[in-house]
């Protein structure tokens, strides 16, 4: 199995050979090999000289323009940082801690995991993340769905026309909503406040699950920031 990752920070191959073999051979004996399929980063961070983890680093991911842009992170006595759900565009990671110069990568993501190995000499100077909300990121670039409701909470309708009432924290410019959890078969539609939506045929309970996401082009590039699905349920009692 191949595992995609990116090594950096360190000019001199040889020293990062032993530190990269580590890493895998880590991962391996704990059963922590990354999926093929998801779009998580993890950020693994360690001293230049001494080549040890270095724990409580800032880790930022973002854009030159806003190098937070998509969160950021500390990492823990493992000098790993994860983010999920990172979307598939050229980013920036930032790395820095107060007696550390911090260092700073640029990687163009896929649709698959991915680690990447840093690592920061003593001194100082270099831009400054702030990350103070824990080991994980995420790359929702903070778009999520606060509220979800259909028709307003109710228990029961008796026509399949329902509204998806929902809050937003962001702005999103696209929506989709499904009574599938992986939404086969539904296109993405320009996004509405209270969008329309229409229940499956036959009597009984209804799952809707709903998700939002804005899609913008930076530096030549487009860029995808999904939010987390939502879901909310209605009994469907046509006559």
């Amino acid at each position: 199995m191949n595992i995609p990752y990116c090594v950096t920070g360190n000019s001199d191959s040889q020293s990062a050979v032993p530190v990269l073999l580590s890493v895998l051979a880590a991962l391996v004996l704990y059963g922590l090999l990354l999926p093929a399929c998801a779009a998580d980063l993890g950020i693994r961070i360690y001293e230049r000289e001494g080549k040890s983890p270095l724990q409580d680093v800032s880790v930022c991911l973002g854009t030159p323009a806003n190098i937070s842009q998509f969160g950021a992170a500390l990492t823990g006595p493992d000098g790993l940082a994860s983010f999920r759900d990172v979307p598939r565009a050229p980013l920036v990671v930032t790395a820095s801690k107060p007696g550390y110069r911090a260092a700073q990568q640029s990687l163009v993501t896929t649709n698959t995991d991915r680690l990447l190995i840093l690592s920061l000499p003593t001194g100082g100077g270099g831009p400054v993340c702030k990350a103070d909300n824990g080991r994980n990121g995420t790359g929702n670039g903070g778009l999520r769905v606060s509220q979800f409701r259909i028709s307003k909470g109710i228990a029961v309708t008796t026509t399949p026309n329902v509204f998806l009432n929902h809050k937003v924290e962001g702005v999103p410019t696209q929506y989709r909503a499904s009574e599938h959890p992986d939404f086969t078969g539904s296109d993405w539609q320009t996004y509405t406040t209270t969008p329309g939506f229409k229940l499956s045929a036959g009597n009984g309970r209804k799952v809707v699950y709903f998700q939002v996401r804005r899609s913008t082009t930076m530096n030549g590039a487009d860029i995808e920031v999904f939010s987390p699905v939502v879901q909310d349920a209605i009994t469907l009692q046509h006559r």
